[in-house]
């Protein structure tokens, strides 16, 4: 595991609760070690794995999200059972707003796909929005047992974890996302969020002054946020708002 997560167990930053649970949440990785490798997949055509990747490129880049899904309607109707084509036309779904959609294909892509980080995590994307709290967590603390390494992941985690009310792991989850990266900017933002949700604006001033003083974060971002603009006039925030 990266000695930058072992590092968060010896932080001062975290509350007695939110460190209790990295540790646990640590300890628990270091059991599993890294995730095997991915299981089989469908095999595609030539054409096929032409028209996935054309549709990944389209929906990753934010070109046309109707071309994707058009895309990936065609992989799926040669190959029904091609789970990362299902697993990427749920979140495609999802941008489209077709939650109850995007459900039934994250279901089968994360039945298929059981050691997917990612799968895990669309899985409780989509269930969260369809009001299925249940699934939505168990899928959750799934995403979190294969995830290891990815930065970008935690903050996705971070975030479902604070709409689903689970304001320790949305915490650890946000941390974890920084010391992974430390230049990633939408670790820093999550952060300060899960601060300000609880009502914490000199933890959540802190962070963003620190992503300030790291260059990381734009001051004029966080001025025009709907949320962190509220910081801007925190005493820890006025060395970078002159």
């Amino acid at each position: 595991m990266n000695i930058r997560v072992r590092s968060l167990m010896r932080t001062k930053q975290p509350a007695a609760a939110g460190r209790r649970w990295i540790g646990v949440w640590i300890v628990c990785l270091l059991a599993l070690g890294a995730p095997a490798a991915s299981q089989a997949q469908t095999e595609r055509s030539q054409a096929l794995h032409l028209e996935f990747k054309r549709a990944e490129n389209a929906f990753q880049t934010g070109a046309s999200v109707l071309e994707a899904k058009a895309r990936l309607d065609r992989v799926l109707k040669e190959e029904p059972d091609d789970a990362e084509a299902l697993k990427l036309r749920s979140q495609v779904l999802l941008a489209l707003g077709r939650h109850t959609e995007a459900l039934a294909d994250a279901r089968r892509a994360a039945a298929a796909l059981p050691r997917d980080g990612e799968a895990w995590l669309v899985l409780c994307e989509a269930a969260r929005l369809c009001g299925e709290r249940e699934i939505a967590e168990d899928a959750l603390d799934r995403a979190a047992s294969q995830v290891l390494d990815d930065a970008g992941m935690h903050v996705r985690m971070s975030w479902n974890a604070l709409e689903l009310g689970h304001r320790e792991k949305a915490e650890a989850f946000a941390r974890i996302a920084i010391a992974l990266d430390s230049r990633m900017a939408s670790g820093y933002y999550q952060l300060a969020r899960v601060f300000l949700s609880a009502r914490r604006p000199d933890p959540a001033a802190e962070v963003l002054a620190r992503g300030l003083r790291l260059e990381v974060l734009s001051a004029d971002a966080i001025a025009a946020d709907g949320d962190l603009k509220a910081l801007v006039g925190h005493r820890l925030m006025a060395p970078y708002f002159k």
